[in-house]
């Protein structure tokens, strides 16, 4: 008779575990598997956004990840005026329940309101059933070649085939685990989606930004213009002094002297 590997036998013993972790018993397929998502817009005053979103998120990292997971933070600064962040949870819903009884009292401490909110839930009874059945399917057909195996004689090329045919469904079954242990999480525990966005002023700063602006630049261009007036200043009067002066009193004195000897040329 051909033995079975000792890899292969763990690797099957590890996935009749993983059925069992995950089977949990029949499913009920006249009963409703919902996944439910919450949807909460929050507005807040520009500086309090990020520090509100990470408190939120502080709060649900404080409980643990059987719990509470963050599924994505983010947050943006636009301007002085304006920022905005984004918090996705998944949490299990008595700690859900909890978190959304608080969250007006929590956001109006921060000076802010809840602007909007919404719920939605897809229902995932059918893909469960289905992937649930198709385990089933694999994990029977599982037993059927490992009886194949240890309970006939046969040539080892047909043993290796079905061999070969057992690591297949091995793979399969563990896919299947895993898909179904994902269905699952997602109807045993919400997802809540929170998007903050800063309240806008009746007259922003940007707003009345040009006139600071206007005023900062006035200031600028006389100081300027002043620099230049007094550097000119500067590099001309050497120039006035020393050439431009004597130069003129040169010219003077030269006129006058011209001036006499016009007259003096001139007969009486």
């Amino acid at each position: 008779m051909y033995d079975l590997e000792a890899s292969d036998v763990r690797s099957v013993k590890r996935g009749r575990r993983q059925v069992d972790e995950i089977g949990g018993g029949e499913i009920d397929s006249s009963a409703s598997m919902l996944a439910y998502r919450y949807t909460y817009g929050v507005t807040l005053p520009a500086p309090a956004v990020e520090p509100a979103m990470r408190a939120h998120m502080q709060r649900c990292l404080d409980t643990g990840p059987a719990t509470c997971q963050v599924l994505n933070a983010s947050s943006q600064d636009s301007s002085e005026d304006y920022s905005s962040a984004f918090l996705s949870l998944r949490a299990a819903p008595g700690w859900l329940d909890a978190f959304r009884n608080g969250l007006e009292e929590s956001v109006q401490a921060s000076d802010g309101r809840i602007s909007s909110s919404s719920v939605s839930a897809e229902d995932l009874t059918r893909q469960i059933v289905d992937a649930d059945a198709r385990l089933k399917a694999q994990t029977a057909l599982r037993k059927r070649l490992l009886t194949l195996l240890e309970t006939r004689d046969g040539e080892l090329q047909d043993l290796l085939a079905v061999e070969r045919e057992l690591a297949r469904v091995q793979a399969q079954i563990e896919s299947a685990t895993a898909l179904l242990k994902t269905l699952r999480q997602r109807v045993s525990m919400s997802v809540l989606d929170l998007r903050y966005e800063s309240r806008k002023r009746a007259v922003s700063t940007s707003a009345v930004s040009p006139i600071g602006d206007s005023l900062r630049n006035f200031v600028r261009t006389v100081s300027q213009g002043l620099a230049a007036v007094i550097g000119f200043i500067a590099v001309a009067l050497p120039w006035l002094v020393f050439v431009i002066l004597p130069g003129l009193l040169l010219l003077r004195w030269l006129l006058r002297r011209w001036r006499r000897l016009e007259r003096s040329a001139k007969p009486d």
